[in-house]
């Protein structure tokens, strides 16, 4: 009995589809270096706190907490306290409150 439960495409399939998915991958990854696709957002400390702001109040936008949440920040200060925001479970407890209170003292202090 197998003890994984991925998916794989292995044998003729792969074969069949590697000189597709092969040179399409290069591709994407040279228009990222080409154009300056970047994988992090260039965030500000205001930008942090509105967004935590926001949350805390119940008046962001439908998918701002997501966005905020699953996309790196460039400053690497910032980006820690959005990975610590992120680690907050939903739906917010008291205890993650205080946390995300306590992060946005730290943004609000930089």
């Amino acid at each position: 009995m197998a003890r994984h439960q991925q998916w794989h495409i292995s044998g003729w399939p792969a074969a069949l589809l590697a000189p597709i998915v092969i040179p399409v991958a290069l591709v994407v990854q040279l228009a990222g270096w080409l154009f300056g696709l970047k994988k992090t957002a260039d965030r500000t400390a205001r930008d942090v706190e509105g967004y935590i702001h926001d949350f805390l109040n119940g008046s962001g936008g439908e998918w701002d907490w997501d966005d905020f949440a699953c996309i790196p920040i460039t400053d690497p200060d910032l980006d820690r306290i959005r990975e610590e925001a992120a680690s907050v479970r939903l739906p917010v407890t008291e205890e993650g409150r205080a946390t995300l209170h306590q992060l946005l003292e730290r943004v609000r202090a930089m």
